[in-house]
């Protein structure tokens, strides 16, 4: 009886097939960490725009109310360039900026009158920005943004005044500085020219430009 012989069957080695694993986990770990920096990444890109948008709608709703300061519906008869006979430009709660915090009245219901809700001021407190709403000593102020989104660290007010014509031109440079709460890495500026519309007589130079 004779007995045909078979072939030899080839497999892979143990060393080899534990060299495979090895690589193909060396792979796998570069994937992952590529993948987690892309989405750590992904998610700062989304933290900066969530910064830059809401420090921007801070500014530019700021802006737009500093604007109407000492804005009162009768000056064309109460105003002229060597007096101000209303009640908008008496005292510093109608305007005056001491250190953080500016603080100005407009006639928002244009009846020549400052009621009490007629004062309106800016401040930072900690890490948010905080508006005015009353015209009582004490204020009655009311945060405008959030800390645990948006960590302001300097708030900078600088008055320039010219004359124009016996008027009393101002304009106010507001810089503003954020970061990402936690990380001041992350920071971001801006800084805003606000031209004030309503120019005031040359004799109120000493009380609201000194």
């Amino acid at each position: 009886m004779t007995y045909k012989q078979h072939p030899l069957e080839k497999g892979e080695t143990l060393t080899g097939l534990l060299v495979g694993m090895s690589v193909g986990l060396v792979v796998l770990a570069a994937g992952s960490a590529m993948l987690a920096n892309h989405l750590r990444g992904h998610r700062a890109a989304l933290q900066d725009s969530h910064l830059h948008t809401d420090l921007r709608s801070a500014t530019d709703w700021m802006a737009r109310e500093l604007r109407k300061a000492q804005y009162t519906a009768n000056a064309w008869q109460t105003r002229s360039p060597t007096a101000c006979n209303d009640p908008f430009c008496q005292d510093e709660q109608d305007f005056s900026i001491e250190g953080s915090r500016i603080d100005f009245s407009h006639d928002r219901n244009h009846n020549g009158q400052r009621d009490n809700d007629e004062c309106m001021g800016f401040r930072q407190v900690g890490t948010a920005l905080q508006a005015r709403r009353t015209c009582n000593s004490s204020g009655s102020w009311q945060a405008i943004t959030d800390s645990a989104n948006l960590s302001i660290t300097a708030l900078n007010w600088q008055l320039h005044c010219e004359m124009r014509n016996g008027w009393l031109h101002r304009s106010v440079q507001m810089d503003l500085t954020a970061q990402w709460p936690g990380d001041a890495s992350r920071q971001v500026s801006l800084s805003q020219t606000i031209h004030l519309r309503n120019d005031l007589p040359a004799s109120k130079q000493a009380l609201f430009c000194p």
